[in-house]
């Protein structure tokens, strides 16, 4: 084969390229079309499946080990997100297998037999041949509530257990979107327990139902139906159980792209758009078939971040924080997403279009929270759980909430497990042992900026400033490097009537003696076009003005023609906090912001004992 110096003959880089081979535009594919077979066939797969301009669509070509040949574009250079489409063929014996992996096609409807046979195949593979896996499952457990799904085929009934009953049980982990059509109430409890027809629920519930059935299991556990929904005391007891529900779930079924509960589980697609044949002649005459389908991502679903999906592949579950961590409790995951099902549990990852099997071989990144968390919390030293609860929280933040007061809520469940591995007392997302060093979170400006991701804080009241549970949005800790000396932490100001819940507020106040500099602060008044939104200036008398990032951009926005009075609290060393002082009040300051290496000479004649709330 001549050389191509379009494709390169779709030939990877040597080295560590990460698998890229090449790139151009639509029209560079078409040109070389004439005279490059490979080309042809790439520019046919592109014109096909990019339906606007795919002359002037820019794409790179991608090939990595063990997977199918790849071939990513995108309309204009301004664009963020990248389509993807795979090229592959049937088996091994064909031509131009060695280039085009073979690798299988996607459905059009998401519910044919052949993707639940395969949902079957891994559950019952799971069940026999992962030892780790059979050690965690737990059929003695049963939530305070489950629906029984076996008893009558038309007819649920809401089923409270006695101490005789087992189970397994799956569990749904679903978008609320809004209200939900059918919760359980006060006045509805009796009636649900004595039946509620199938067609009372939602697509998603039935469908969760159908999948339940499927598996063989006669319990079902859905929050809205089996958390009494109006009755405070019994939704602050179960919010705290969450470790428990999705913690001993035979398997956890996931709504992922479904907004509400009437998406359902599965999906249809027209076939048209499931699959392309590109055909072509050897020299011998021999028919050349290799297939062209949508390249389906999975790293965002397992990671449970919507960071990395298309967005013709809505996942809105992925963006939910009840729904994060209900991932990360669940001992085994069926995700149900707009073209497959994906698999997870504590020995594999598969998925229907082929990518991941039983026999993938996978390495385990960092950023990788479920395994990380799957292994770590079983026996890990604590300066690594430490870690991962810092990096837990970063992927928390980044998730959306109905309601502000759901923010500790959300993650009772996961801090439990935490504060039983030995990280000390909860304070509001903190930790009491390492209470200092946990203050100094900030802005992780850069990824924000990459996304739009706009920070805002809570409208809890109830919720300190100093906490970050105050802000959602793209946050980070602090490198765990930094040197803090010169600042303390004096007392914790509990509050006396909370119950040892994780999910509530139990610090307003806490006193701090430090440094503390009052300086002036601007910025945020559209001047200064190229940097950061939440980039802001400080200056101290005698100093120059230097950088700093303020929390919530509309918190802080003026010019340096009339600045805001601001106090920097820090150590003598080491990173400070931003504050600015409550009014009519003498030593009483709420967080704003976050400072590096600013002002250069700190002594402890400036110290002063605060209380910041």
């Amino acid at each position: 084969m001549d050389s191509c110096a379009t494709c390169r003959n779709l030939e990877p880089l040597p080295g560590f390229s990460g698998g890229f081979i090449t790139g151009g535009t639509g029209q560079d594919l078409e040109n070389s079309g004439s005279t490059c077979q490979l080309c042809s066939i790439l520019w046919e797969g592109l014109h096909t499946f990019c339906l606007d301009s795919p002359s002037t669509a820019q794409w790179i070509a991608l090939h990595q080990e063990e997977e199918p040949f790849r071939l990513q574009y995108k309309q204009s250079p301004v664009d963020k997100k990248w389509a993807g489409l795979h090229f592959y063929t049937k088996d091994s014996r064909e031509l131009l297998s060695e280039v085009f992996k073979p690798s299988s096609d996607l459905e059009a409807d998401t519910a044919c037999a052949k993707y639940l046979s395969q949902m079957k195949g891994w559950v019952d593979s799971c069940n026999q041949k992962h030892g780790t896996c059979k050690s965690r499952l737990n059929n003695s457990y049963l939530p305070t509530r489950v629906l029984d799904v076996s008893r009558e085929p038309d007819t649920i009934f809401l089923y409270e257990p006695d101490e005789s009953d087992r189970g397994p049980y799956l569990a749904l982990s679903h978008c609320w979107g809004g209200t939900v059509p059918i919760m359980t109430k006060m006045k509805t409890l009796e009636s649900f327990k004595a039946g509620i027809t199938m067609e009372s629920f939602p697509k998603t519930f039935q469908d969760a139902i159908s999948v339940t059935r499927q598996l063989q299991c006669r319990y079902l556990w859905i929050d809205s139906l089996c958390i009494i929904q109006d009755d405070a005391e019994d939704w602050r007891y179960e919010a705290t159980r969450m470790a428990d529900v999705y913690g001993n779930s035979y398997v956890t079924v996931a709504a992922t792209a479904s907004v509400n509960s009437y998406g359902g589980l599965f999906y249809r697609h027209d076939p048209l758009d499931t699959k392309h044949v590109v055909e072509r002649r050897a020299e011998n005459g021999e028919l050349i078939a290799v297939s062209v389908r949508p390249a389906l991502e999975h790293t965002p679903y397992f990671a449970s971040s919507p960071y990395g999906l298309e967005s013709s592949a809505p996942a809105p579950l992925l963006e939910r924080s009840w729904c994060f961590q209900e991932y990360l409790l669940a001992p085994r995951v069926l995700s149900f997403t707009q073209w497959e099902m994906l698999w997870v549990c504590l020995s594999k990852r598969s998925c229907n279009c082929g990518e991941y099997t039983e026999n993938t071989r996978e390495l385990v990144a960092s950023s990788d929270l479920k395994a990380r968390f799957d292994a770590q919390l079983q026996g890990a030293s604590l300066k690594d759980l430490r870690q991962l609860w810092k990096d837990i929280v970063e992927a928390y933040l980044l998730k959306g909430l109905t309601y502000d007061t759901d923010r500790l809520p959300a993650l009772a469940g996961i801090a439990q497990l935490f504060s039983k591995r030995g990280l000390g007392r909860y304070v509001n997302g903190l930790w009491e042992p390492t209470l200092l060093s946990d203050l100094f979170w900030c802005l992780n400006w850069s990824f924000a900026e990459n996304y739009g991701i706009i920070a805002k804080r809570s409208t809890d009241n109830m919720m300190p400033s100093w906490s970050w549970a105050s802000v959602s949005g793209s946050f980070r800790y602090t490198p765990s490097t930094y040197v803090l000396e010169g600042i303390k932490v004096i007392s914790i100001s509990y509050k006396p009537l909370v119950r040892a819940s994780l999910a509530e507020v139990c610090v307003k106040t806490i006193t701090i003696h430090g440094v503390l500099t009052e300086a002036q602060a601007w910025g945020g008044d559209g001047k200064r076009q190229k940097s950061s939104n939440n980039q802001r200036r400080i200056q101290v008398t005698g100093a120059q003005e230097h950088n700093w990032l303020v929390d919530v951009a509309s918190e802080l926005a003026c010019d340096s023609g009339s600045p805001m009075t601001v106090y920097m609290l820090s150590g003598t060393k080491g990173p400070g906090l931003i504050l600015r002082r409550v009014e009519d009040t003498a030593s009483t300051y709420q967080r704003l912001g976050f400072i590096e290496g600013y002002p250069p000479g700190r002594d402890e004649v400036n110290s002063a004992t605060i209380q910041l709330v």
